[in-house]
């Protein structure tokens, strides 16, 4: 019987620990019709295409992480990349290059389980006619 609530409660306590898992930060993941979009906006260039064009300017450095926060979900470099395609998107870049994925940070109390971190250098490719006005 002293068994039985145990494991009882061992469950509840499990499962209400499932529960805090997926709640916390790390950013969300976006959905497959933004990504595709913000792929279109922001695409990611090579070095040899940035080397080629004397327009594209290195306009600074972008970070971000998303956590698997539950057994059921994943995270993927390409969901990272999105977010990083987002705040690229809003601070006026128009591309990213020297994109790099790799571990990110994890925090068992926080219910980051895993994480993918991803970098890269935002691009802005400037209109060239708008320079000779």
């Amino acid at each position: 019987m002293i068994t039985s609530r145990f494991s009882l409660l061992v469950a509840l306590l499990l499962f209400s620990g499932c529960t805090v898992l997926q709640l916390g930060g790390g950013g969300p993941v976006p959905d497959p019709a933004q990504m595709e979009k913000l792929a279109k906006a922001i695409p990611t260039y090579d070095e040899g295409q940035i080397a080629a064009n004397v327009n594209a300017i290195r306009a600074g450095s972008v970070e971000a992480y998303l956590c698997r926060r539950s057994l059921i979900t994943n995270v993927t470099n390409e969901d990272v990349i999105s977010v990083l395609r987002q705040k690229a998107y809003d601070a006026g870049a128009n591309g990213l290059t020297d994109v790099s994925c790799g571990p990110g940070p994890t925090t068992e109390m926080g219910g980051c389980m895993m994480s993918i971190a991803c970098s890269a250098t935002l691009v802005k490719i400037v209109d060239s006619s708008s320079s000779d006005k």
